[in-house]
């Protein structure tokens, strides 16, 4: 039976060749593990990139979902408050608010405001008035619209834009404002109404428009 004979690494090749293999797996297990490494921090990172940049397009108003018709405060003078749908507070109106269906808006003594229509309209409310946006929807596509106003109390102007007036012409009006006593529906390109709860004056330029209660000559803001 023959023993084992040691051989030893500084006299035979093989062992030599056998410590340079054994080195070069060294590395590439050590590439291996590098690279194991990197793939998890990738496997971590990636979601949090990921989430980042699908914060920033849902947040960005172009991806967000279309906003609701309002309407905008082009001028404010004096004190105006805003009472919005669902709230008991009234609070100070400023240029740039926006007002969306079912919000209420008033006007005190010496006080004046404007109100920008996404069709281009406006409505301007004169002191010691109060308006409600009682309807507000607007197709941009179609220009199709439908704009409904209750002047409880005061005095409004409503400059109708003229794409708006060829819609009104074509089927019933879709431009209204109403007070306790009478709607006026507009015809024409501007529109007048006044009110003090018992009686209504109605005045349209420049053509003859259509409304209900007393029509008393036009005047002006």
């Amino acid at each position: 039976m023959l023993g084992s004979i040691p051989v030893s690494c500084e006299t035979a090749e093989p062992c030599k060749a056998s410590s340079v293999f054994g080195s070069g797996a060294k590395a590439r297990g050590g590439v291996v593990m590098h690279r194991l490494r990197l793939n998890d921090a990738l496997l971590f990172v990636m979601p949090m990139v990921l989430g980042a940049v699908l914060f920033l397009v849902l947040s960005d108003p172009a991806w967000a979902q279309p906003t609701a018709p309002n309407a905008e405060l082009k001028r404010v003078v004096g004190r105006v408050e805003i009472l919005r749908k669902g709230q008991t507070q009234w609070v100070p109106a400023v240029i740039g608010d926006r007002l969306v269906e079912g919000d209420d808006i008033r006007s005190f003594s010496g006080a004046q405001v404007e109100l920008g229509l996404p069709d281009t309209s406006s409505v301007v409310l004169a002191e010691n008035s109060r308006l409600l946006l009682t309807k507000l929807e607007f197709e941009p596509q179609s220009q199709s619209r439908l704009f409904l106003f209750h002047l409880a109390v005061g005095k409004a102007r409503a400059t109708v834009a003229q794409a708006a007036l060829t819609l009104a012409r074509i089927r019933q009006s879709n431009f209204a404002i109403s007070t306790p006593t009478a709607v006026a529906a507009a015809r024409g390109t501007i529109m007048w109404v006044f009110t003090d709860g018992g009686t209504t004056t109605i005045a349209v330029e420049p053509e003859s428009g259509f409304n209900e209660g007393i029509s008393a000559g036009a005047w002006r803001i």
